[in-house]
């Protein structure tokens, strides 16, 4: 969670309103924070404040004080996904839950969002938002929210709502959280570029993106070259010297040397990717990786010894394809404890064997034997998804 500000907040008196509205003060912080396309997961949240950064104002209590009044109407976090309003008396009120108030009917989390005063107001945010809010870029110049198949954006606000818009550019998936494509929006070219693609085939940029469909040159080969600060393109005749390009097939990267094109290399990993004047070879995957649509699904893909996607292949009997946090397992029996977290609970897979014992799931990612319950004991099994959990208890 972001760290809690415990300093006065620059408002006097607030109105009494719901953690759960996700409305934030008028003079919520719309400035600061990531200027730049965030990285993703890993990017790290820069600290806000410390505790005792800013003492009360004017000999005023500590809005946030744990012990003591509080300020009339303000809302705060507890825990990631609850929240506690100060009640009319300075004191706090019972705990809250943010369930409810996520586009996609999970549970949501809580956040403190900075306000310009120098204060935070707790507010039920959207999953995705809170990863963002996390990451110091709902405030930036940078679209960040949730990528669609069709190209837009959900797009978090400086509240911690999405709101459906246009992506200038394409929309960069960062990462997964609750299965949705977690993004940002970025021009991918810039307009009036042209790039070859291979043999005779280039593209244009128009809007910050590629166009979908290719173009062809009427005679001779696609050369790469530069028009001013642009990449572009030109058919036919000889090539630029210190362009590179890929070859038809996309194995090998050629190399233009004194107006004549020849192999600089071949591609053994992954395939030949052009990037405006120049190409080169990029895996798109890790040898031996798994990819799962979902936690659960019948089908995986495996990354082959060349760094290449391979068809999706269907899981054998009694297998399916698992997720353990954001490991992709691939086609296995059950969740273990140790890789990537455990099963979505946190912990590994048991299930209630046909002896009425407890079956739980090994390292390896099999099931062990059985262990029975006790005399008057019963299993006693929940589940959310693929995700299992089983132990004996009383009957």
């Amino acid at each position: 969670m972001v760290s809690r500000l415990r300093t006065s907040l620059g408002f006097a008196a607030l109105a009494l309103a719901s953690c759960g509205s996700s409305q934030v003060p008028a003079d919520a912080a719309t400035d600061g924070g990531a200027e730049r396309a965030p990285d993703g997961p890993g990017d790290g949240a820069a600290e806000r404040a410390t505790d005792g950064a800013t003492p009360p104002r004017d000999g005023g209590v500590d809005a946030y004080a744990a012990d003591g009044p509080c300020m009339p109407g303000l809302p705060r976090c507890v825990g990631d996904f609850g929240y506690e309003m100060c009640q009319q008396d300075g004191t706090w009120g019972a705990p809250e839950s943010c369930a409810g108030y996520s586009m996609n009917g999970t549970t949501s989390y809580c956040a403190e969002i900075p306000v310009a005063t120098g204060g935070t107001w707790g507010t039920c945010v959207d999953p995705a938002c809170w990863y963002w809010l996390e990451r110091d870029a709902l405030a930036g110049a940078t679209p960040v929210g949730i990528c669609l198949p069709d190209g837009t954006i959900n797009r978090c606000n400086a509240g911690g709502t999405l709101t459906l818009d246009a992506c200038a550019g394409t929309c960069t998936q960062v990462a997964t959280l609750d299965g949705r494509a977690l993004g940002y929006c970025a021009p991918a070219c810039a307009d009036g570029a042209r790039e070859c693609l291979g043999g005779p085939f280039y593209h244009t940029c128009a809007g910050g993106r590629w166009s979908d469909a290719a173009a062809a040159c009427d005679a001779g080969a696609c050369n790469p070259v530069t028009v001013g600060a642009l990449p572009s393109a030109r058919c036919g005749g000889a090539c630029e010297t210190g362009t590179s390009r890929c070859s038809a097939d996309l194995g090998a990267v050629e190399s233009c040397a004194d107006g004549a094109w020849t192999v600089a290399r071949t591609c053994l990993l992954g395939r030949c990717v052009p990037a405006g004047v120049q190409a080169e070879c990029e895996t798109a995957c890790a040898p031996g990786e798994h990819q799962c649509a979902f936690d659960g699904a019948a089908t995986e893909r495996l990354c082959d010894a060349t760094g290449l996607w391979m068809p999706e292949t269907a899981c054998a009997a009694g297998a399916t394809c698992r997720m353990s946090g954001d490991v992709a397992l691939g086609c296995v029996a059950c969740v273990g404890a140790r890789t990537g977290g455990g099963n979505a609970y946190g912990a590994a897979d048991s299930r209630c064997a046909a002896d009425g014992g407890v079956e739980s799931c090994g390292v390896d990612a099999t099931w062990q034997a059985s262990a029975a319950c006790a005399s008057g004991q019963v299993c006693a099994t929940i589940s959310r998804g693929a995700s299992t959990l089983a132990a004996c208890a009383s009957n």
